[in-house]
């Protein structure tokens, strides 16, 4: 009988072990997922956005601090890298945002960068097609990464149909650069 119960309690520890070992293969390599996640470079999203647009990828001026600050109202103390860029001209509002929140910031960081879509949209003066295009707008999260894109040149015979078509046209355009970012965090 004891012999029974050793042998049980062998084959029990011999499980136990196995299942353990798989449930920290398991983590192990969801802690690889996360961390490959984690490790995105911000260039390299900002790069692959640029590829997807070709000639049509508009922002040629990188923002600085004080933009950054004022505008965005973003500080140091909300991130711990930025890629942010926009139009040399002001006719043109084809922006790129993309932040890596500090640890806990991320919600502030999404906050403000809807804060400045909203004032964009709601607040700001803009050519007739720029007002219509702003609303294709997104503000984009992944865990502390958020990102801010309003992208893609519409047409001129795109403008000649009206709102509907230039919003319509303009959110497509957006979603390229969503897909490429999101293409990152899958």
């Amino acid at each position: 009988m004891k012999l029974k119960k050793v042998i049980i309690a062998g084959m029990l520890a011999v499980m136990a072990v196995g299942i353990t070992a798989c449930s920290s293969d398991d983590k192990d390599n969801n802690e690889e997922e996360t961390k490959a996640a984690v490790n995105v470079e911000l260039t390299d999203i900002r790069d692959a956005v640029k590829e997807a647009y070709g000639e049509d990828y508009i922002p040629n001026m990188e923002y600085d601090n004080v933009f950054i600050n004022e505008t965005l109202g973003l500080s140091e103390e909300d991130y711990e890298k930025i890629v942010a860029e926009g139009p040399l001209v002001s006719f043109n509002i084809d922006t790129f945002i993309a932040v890596k929140a500090k640890e806990g910031k991320a919600d502030t960081v999404e906050e403000k960068l809807n804060g400045y879509r909203d004032y964009l949209i709601n607040d700001s003066m803009m050519y007739p097609v720029n007002a219509v295009k702003i609303q294709a707008s997104k503000v984009i999260r992944h865990g502390d990464y958020v990102f801010f894109v309003c992208l893609g040149v519409i047409d001129t015979a795109t403008e000649e149909k009206g709102d509907e078509e230039i919003l319509k046209e303009a959110q497509e355009k957006n979603n390229i650069a969503v897909d490429v970012i999101d293409g990152f965090f899958e």
